[in-house]
Formats: C-alpha cells, structure tokens, sequence
C-alpha cells in the first residue's frame, strides 16, 4: 500500500473518533427559477452570464467565484523523475476543446450551509469560509442538483479530472503551479508553502483529536496560481467526476474517464498530506461514499452548449 493510501485512510477513521467524542455523528452524511425577459420561461442568470465563449469571471448569488478557462493542450500527469511520482501518473497529452469556468477556492462550509441548511464539517472552528469536508461523492452529487435547482440550470458540475490537473497547473509543467518540488516526503517545501496549506504548515487552534493539532485553513489565503484558483495544492483533497483507472498512454481529447468503476478520484491533497501528496499531478482514489475531515471539492460550470 503507498502512503497516499495509508494517510488517506487513516484520517477517516482518527476523525470518525473525534466526530463521536464531539457529538457530531448527527451531522454526518453518507453519501427558484429566473426569468429575464427571454420568453418561453427565460434563462437563469448564469446562462445570461455565459453564453459561448463565456465571461472571465461569474459570482453566483450565494458568492461562489468561477473564473473562465480557455480551451488548451497540456501534458497530464507527471514526469517519472518527478519526487513522488506513482506508476498511475503516465504522462500523455490532452486536449481541451472548449472553456468552462472553474470555482476560485473549494466551496465553503457557509456556502455548503446557504444551499443545503446544514453543516457537515468537523473543522466548524474553522469557521464559514473554511472548506466544507467530510463530505462523499454523493453528498456532492446533492448539493450540486440544490444549486442548480436555485439558479433554474443544469451547468454546475464537478471537473473531471483533465480539467481539475489542466486549471491547476495553468499552463506550469512543474510539480506545482509555481515551481519545482524542493521538498521530500517528511520535509518542509518553501515552495508549496506560498500556495498551500500542507502538513508542515497546517497548524491550527480548531484541531480536534486525531487531527495532531492540525486541520483545515480559510479559502484563498495563500497564493492564486496564474489563473486566479486558489487552494490546488492542499487544504483538502477535492471530488472530480471520473472514475478512478490507469491513464492511457496515447493523445486524447476531452477525456472523462471510464463509463463505470469502483471508486473515485480525488486531487490536490490535504492539510494532512506531504510535499509529494500536493503535486499537481497527484491522483488518489476513494469509495464515492467514504467522507473524512480533509476530503471536500470545488465545482465547475460547463459551457452552456453542454445543455
């Protein structure tokens, strides 16, 4: 087993303990329409704000920030020399054919609680603008159909996971969207310290047991990468929406995964995580329904011809 594994795991269970000691376990999941003048019952404004093509930048009611990405062709996956690289991250070229909007930071626990009336977080010391966690991939699935529901849409989705590695790199080809990887596993990374919150730096007064007096952190309080995203390296892993399986080794166009699997894929690493589990190519893979208190996720919004 690797270690991205064995920490992944760990953590679900450690919090699930302090979850109980805190009585939280109540909390715990398992897995208005717009018209604008457009005739046959309108458009919501999210598609007013994105035609084809889209806007730059879109900031839905409840404050959720997305900034438009451009279509490209990026190199997916890591080098072999690259510290930390697994057997599960072929470098292979992908190409990107249309933009879509990716969300600034992960969504917030005061934004989970503006659309679904509840909190599921562990790290609620944190407060509203820290990430939402302990969540599963079906919790997600929920509250994405919510938010869509409130801005009469279906284009809220999770990335896929091309996506999510094409906007966090934004246009690097180094482990992490600033540069190099100078730190190993065990060590500090000045590097990644200016962009993410990661287990040399993740020290927090919201601990709670089994967390080694660490957790999550507020949104966007590092460095954006050249893109304006926020929180791609560390904090907490983030949801994408493709089943989990070996990359192909030839060239490919918006890819999305295999059509059925057992589990899914989760980016970015954690508050928790070492310099290696932070990369931007780092993949980890997780049961759609396990939550733990450093796994949450940020949205998408796909162009509207998607519809």
């Amino acid at each position: 087993m690797n270690y991205k594994s064995t920490v992944f795991k760990t953590i679900r269970y450690t919090c699930l303990l302090a979850v109980i000691a805190l009585g939280f376990v109540t909390i715990i999941g398992t897995g208005g329409s717009s018209d604008n003048g457009n005739g046959g019952g309108g458009r919501s404004d999210i598609d007013n704000a994105h035609g084809v093509g889209g806007g730059d930048t879109y900031t839905n009611p409840i404050g959720m920030t997305f900034n438009y990405i451009e279509p490209g062709t990026f190199m997916m996956g890591s080098p072999s020399d690259e510290p930390g690289f697994y057997s599960d991250e072929t470098q292979h070229q992908v190409t990107l054919s249309r933009g879509y909007h990716m969300q600034t930071a992960p969504v917030t626990q005061g934004q989970w609680e503006a659309v679904m009336g509840d909190n599921p977080s562990v790290f609620t010391g944190c407060g509203s603008d820290c990430p939402v966690e302990q969540v599963s991939w079906y919790d997600v699935q929920d509250f994405i159909s919510a938010l869509n529901a409130l801005e009469d849409t279906d284009r809220y989705a999770l990335p896929t996971e091309a996506q999510w590695e094409y906007a966090a790199r934004a246009g690097s080809a180094t482990a992490f969207a600033n540069g190099q990887i100078t730190g190993t596993k065990g060590s500090h990374d000045p590097v990644l310290d200016s962009m993410g919150w990661y287990i040399f730096n993740s020290h927090a007064d919201h601990s709670i047991r089994g967390s080694e007096g660490r957790g999550t952190h507020p949104v966007a309080q590092k460095d954006p990468n050249a893109w304006g995203l926020y929180d791609m390296h560390g904090n907490v892993w983030e949801w994408v929406s493709d089943w989990y399986s070996k990359y192909p080794s030839s060239v490919v166009t918006d890819p999305t995964g295999p059509s059925s699997g057992t589990k899914r894929v989760v980016r970015g690493g954690s508050w928790l995580n070492d310099v290696e589990g932070c990369r931007s190519g780092a993949r980890e893979r997780a049961n759609p329904g396990d939550w733990n208190a450093n796994l949450g996720f940020r949205l998408a919004i796909l162009p509207i011809d998607n519809q």
